[in-house]
C-alpha cells in the first residue's frame, strides 16, 4: 500500500517542507558556521565553564574543610569551656570551703572572747558583791546604831 504513494507523495513532501538542493548547501553552511563558532566561541566557552566548575568546586572544599576546621576548633573551645567551669567550681568550692573555715574560726574565738569578757564581767560583779557585802557589813552596825537611837528615845 505504501508503494504507490511513496515516489509522488514523497515528491509533494518535500516541496511542502522547501527541501530541495539548497538542503546541502544550508547543511555546508551550517556545518562551517558550527566549526568557526566551536573554535571561537564554544570552546573558549566550554573551557571558561569548566574552569568555572572547578574554582567552584575548589572553592566548595576549602569552604568545607575551614567548616571542619571551624567545628573541631569550636568543639575544641566547648570542651576547655568545660574543663575551665569544672576548674572554677573546684576554686570557688575551695574558697568557700575556706571562707567557711575562716568563719568558723572567727566565730569559736568570737565566743572565746565572750567568755572570757562574761567570766571576766562575773567575777567583776561577784568581786564588788562581795565588796558591797563587806561594806555593808561594816555599815550594819552603824546604821543599827543609827536606827536605834533614833527610834529609842534617849535616857538621860
Amino acid at each position: 500500500m505504501l508503494a504507490p504513494y511513496t515516489k509522488f507523495h514523497m515528491n509533494e513532501i518535500l516541496e511542502q517542507l522547501e527541501l530541495n538542493q539548497t538542503i546541502f548547501i544550508q547543511l555546508a553552511i551550517f556545518g562551517v558556521v558550527f566549526l568557526i563558532l566551536s573554535r571561537l566561541y564554544f570552546r573558549p566557552f566550554m573551557k571558561l565553564f569548566q574552569a568555572r566548575h572547578e574554582k567552584t568546586v575548589q572553592h566548595r572544599e576549602t569552604a568545607e574543610k575551614l567548616l571542619l576546621e571551624a567545628n573541631q576548633k569550636f568543639e575544641s573551645y566547648r570542651k576547655r569551656l568545660s574543663e575551665e567551669r569544672v576548674a572554677a567550681k573546684k576554686e570557688y568550692d575551695a574558697v568557700l570551703e575556706e571562707a567557711k573555715k575562716y568563719e568558723a574560726q572567727a566565730m569559736a574565738n568570737a565566743r572565746e572572747e565572750a567568755k572570757k569578757i562574761t567570766q571576766e564581767a562575773a567575777d567583776s560583779v561577784s568581786k564588788q558583791r562581795e565588796a558591797l557585802r563587806a561594806k555593808l557589813a561594816a555599815d550594819v552596825d552603824v546604821l543599827a546604831e543609827t536606827i536605834s537611837q533614833k527610834l529609842l528615845p534617849k535616857k538621860s
